[in-house]
């Protein structure tokens, strides 16, 4: 089974042009979307994908860059007709959604299924296999490995270039990381290019997109591209993606 991953956001929660906050949809069987940032909701229909179709949510972590827009979604799926959703995400998923629709009594009606995800889980969604590894981030965080029978891709979330990631993508067809930064940039729950490449030198990963772009990686994007293959020290394939970008596994 082909598995075909369409970048809705690949930017942060700095705004700059073209670039949307976190999000992107894997379709197999059935479309399942990663992270719900601001702007995730108008990316669906620009890809042209109806929130019905979109029925399954899987939460890196909970900072609002990466989940502001799923309420917006599951409200448009009520409006349309559609009253469930399925949501996945690391502790602290169910308080915080509740939380945040008692503010809308009207929304109570909404059937909303959660299921909290923890590094090292398994399960089956639409014909695929989810595995959920350990992210670094600076709350709790996690990264998920899709496979079909023949092809896995990898999708980071917020995270520092970690031992766990790198386990999580080895031998990946794709990986989506993050790469927040250009050099000489030094932080901590993020990544920067030479880290990242670093990191998943040797891991057999065949093709790298990095995402989650801050406004200082603007006009620096084919610096970062060398920077993280010099880390890398091989021939894979790297490039920074772009909102709305399509790319078959």
């Amino acid at each position: 089974m082909e598995l075909e991953v369409t970048l809705l956001g690949t930017g942060v929660g700095i705004p700059h042009s073209g670039r949307a906050q976190a999000g992107l949809v894997v379709r197999a069987e059935e479309p399942l979307l990663f992270d719900c940032g601001a702007g995730a909701l108008l990316r669906l229909a620009e890809a042209g994908l109806s929130p019905l179709e979109i029925d399954v949510v899987l939460l890196t972590h909970l900072h609002l860059d990466h989940v502001s827009d799923l309420l917006a979604l599951a409200k448009a799926r009520w409006l349309m007709g559609a009253n469930e959703i399925s949501v996945f995400g690391p502790d602290g998923t169910e308080a915080w959604f509740e939380a945040l629709r008692s503010l809308y009594p009207y929304l109570e009606e909404l059937d909303v299924s959660i299921t909290i995800v923890r590094p090292g889980d398994e399960f089956s969604l639409s014909g695929l296999m989810i595995r959920a590894g350990e992210a670094v981030h600076s709350l709790p965080a996690l990264g998920y490995r899709i496979e079909s029978e023949a092809m896995a891709a990898v999708y980071s979330g917020d995270t520092e270039p970690a031992a766990s990631m790198r386990k999580l993508a080895r031998g990946a067809d794709l990986l989506i990381h993050e790469c927040s930064f250009p050099e000489p940039f030094v932080v901590t729950n993020h990544s920067t290019p030479l880290w990242l490449g670093g990191t998943f030198r040797g891991a057999g990963v065949k093709r790298i997109v990095l995402t989650h772009l801050y406004p200082q990686t603007v006009g620096r994007e084919e610096e970062m591209v060398r920077d993280v293959r010099a880390g890398l020290a091989d021939e894979t394939k790297v490039e920074v993606g772009r909102d709305l970008q399509r790319i078959g596994v």
